[in-house]
């Protein structure tokens, strides 16, 4: 490929991020005057709204995943989802009835190596606070006999759902991306989606978790 050649695709590509760039604005800057209202949206509402710079776009595409972190922050202040599910241990969990605590979704499957990486960390997080301020589900993919073999193995101190993919896909509408982590205020509102994340995990959840205490 000439010079010439390599400058026109790379004046294309800014030219598209560009456009796109300024498409995601009035999105943004609806989201914003979401959050100023004194009631806010349901998910699947706000949902939509965010959602629509990224309908036209393949997941191959170069800013697709700018986008998507983008839609994440979009979703911020929008009641979440209720869903009702039961735990590995026979614990019915529904998320109505968690409001008043800070409730924190983390979304993983047993042989996603970044989720594993994260565990620990996630471990020393639950162990911190209370149930009566905190809670922490994990949902999971596999069913039951398979989450509880591999965690006697790996230790990860979540309350664990298994066969959740109808909460992730459906109620959620996240994207086959792992991890994924929602932290959820004590109005039952979402306060952060996370993809990831990089560096000191633990230290990144407790500030977020302690603004929201």
């Amino acid at each position: 490929m000439g010079v010439q050649s390599k400058i026109n695709n790379s004046a294309r590509f800014t030219n598209l991020y560009l456009v796109m760039q300024i498409k995601t604005l009035p999105l943004l800057f609806l989201a914003f005057i979401v959050s100023l209202s004194t009631t806010a949206q349901s998910y699947e509402k706000q949902y939509d709204i965010c959602s629509e710079s990224l309908s036209k776009l393949k997941i191959i595409d170069s800013i697709y995943f700018d986008l998507l972190y983008k839609r994440n922050d979009c979703l911020a202040g929008s009641y979440a989802p209720n869903f009702v599910a039961t735990t590995i241990n026979n614990q019915v969990l529904e998320l109505a009835k968690l409001k008043g605590k800070v409730v924190m979704l983390n979304f993983w499957f047993v042989r996603c190596q970044a989720c594993i990486k994260e565990m620990p960390d996630l471990n020393k997080l639950a162990a911190l606070y209370p149930e009566s301020k905190v809670v922490f589900i994990s949902f999971a993919p596999e069913g039951p006999d398979t989450l509880k073999k591999f965690l006697k193995q790996t230790h990860f101190n979540f309350k664990t759902v298994a066969n959740s993919e109808k909460i992730r896909r459906d109620k959620f509408k996240l994207f086959s991306i792992w991890p994924y982590s929602i932290l959820i205020d004590k109005e039952g509102k979402i306060s952060k989606m996370i993809i990831g994340p990089d560096g000191d995990i633990f230290q990144y959840y407790k500030t977020l978790i302690d603004q929201l205490l």
